[in-house]
C-alpha cells in the first residue's frame, strides 16, 4: 500500500491534470515527512508538478527551473519504491527540459495557442495503480490518462487562491526581523 496523500497526487497528476493541486497535497507530505529520502522523494514532486504548471501557463523560465531542478535529483530517488519506472522518468524529465530550453529561444513560448503536451508519470507497478484506480472511483473519476480541459480557472488556480494566511504570515516574521 501506497500513502494515500501520494495516491491522491498521482489522481490530481493524472486524471485532472490540477498540477497546483498537485503541488499542495506534496508539499503537506514534505512538510511532515521525517525520513530524508522520502523528504527529497516528495520535493522532486512537487518541483514537477510545478515545472507542469508553469509550462501549462507558458511561463518557460519557470518551468526551465523547476525541470532543472527535478533532473539534477531524478537519478537519486529509489523509484521502484514508489511504483515509478525510474530510467523512463529521468529520460521524460530530460525532453521537457529539453523543450522548455528549445521554446524559451523562440516565439513559440507566447504563442497562446500552442499546443500543451501534457505527461504521465510511468507508473510501473500494478498494485499503485489499481490503488489510484480505486481512489478515482471514491471520487467518482475514472482513471482516463487523456487531457482534459484546460480551462482558465485550472491554468491560472494559483491567482484564485485564498493567501491570507500565507500574507499574515510573512508580516509577523517582517516584524520579528525588524525587531531583532
Amino acid at each position: 500500500m501506497y500513502a494515500e496523500g501520494y495516491v491522491q497526487y498521482l489522481v490530481e497528476f493524472h486524471v485532472t491534470r490540477d498540477w497546483f493541486e498537485c503541488h499542495e497535497i506534496m508539499e503537506e507530505m514534505w512538510k511532515q515527512e521525517t525520513d530524508a529520502d522520502l523528504q527529497q522523494t516528495w520535493l522532486l514532486l512537487i518541483r514537477l508538478a510545478v515545472g507542469l504548471y508553469h509550462e501549462r501557463r507558458g511561463n518557460m523560465p519557470g518551468a526551465e527551473k523547476m525541470y532543472r531542478q527535478v533532473e539534477a535529483s531524478v537519478q537519486s530517488i529509489d523509484w521502484k519504491r514508489h511504483g515509478i519506472e525510474g530510467d523512463k522518468l529521468t529520460y521524460m524529465v530530460g525532453q521537457r527540459l529539453k523543450n522548455a530550453e528549445h521554446l524559451m529561444m523562440s516565439s513559440e513560448r507566447v504563442r497562446v495557442d500552442r499546443v500543451f503536451d501534457t505527461m504521465n508519470l510511468p507508473i510501473d507497478d500494478p498494485n499503485l495503480l489499481k490503488q489510484c484506480q480505486v481512489y478515482c472511483n471514491k471520487l467518482g473519476l475514472g482513471w482516463n490518462l487523456a487531457d482534459t480541459n484546460f480551462t482558465d480557472e485550472l491554468i491560472h488556480r494559483h491567482r484564485l487562491r485564498d493567501r491570507s494566511d500565507v500574507i499574515a504570515a510573512r508580516q509577523v516574521a517582517l516584524n520579528r526581523r525588524l525587531r531583532d
